[in-house]
């Protein structure tokens, strides 16, 4: 990995969460991030986090939608500084209840 991080300039990384009646980003209607937002612990210790210095970019936030369907939140992680990716834990996932499920979908991470 060191390797990489010294050849490198720029780290991207794309984790999708499936959800089935619960949200992970945004609560229904809202503009911002939930408290219960998920946050996303780098490489070196750093949060990404909804009201944080490090934000992901959120592509797509259709968690929020409780309609009994699989739905699907979109989170990229693009940053110049090598030490920050991989992504290497995941917090405030939703609790599990009967009715509401998630599933993690960790892509690779590209270093460019």
């Amino acid at each position: 990995m060191n390797f990489l991080r010294l050849l490198s300039s720029e780290v991207v990384q794309h984790i999708t969460i499936h959800c089935l009646n619960t949200s992970v980003w945004r609560e229904g209607s809202a503009e911002k991030p939930s408290q219960k937002a998920v946050r996303f612990k780098a490489w070196n210790g750093l949060m990404f986090e909804a009201e944080g210095k490090l934000k992901p970019e959120v592509a797509a936030d259709d968690c929020k939608i409780k309609d009994g369907r699989w739905h699907r939140t979109l989170f990229s992680f693009r940053t110049q500084d090598t030490q920050q990716l991989p992504i290497v834990n995941i917090y405030n996932l939703p609790p599990s209840e009967p009715g509401k499920q998630y599933h993690l979908e960790v892509g690779p991470v590209c270093f460019l």
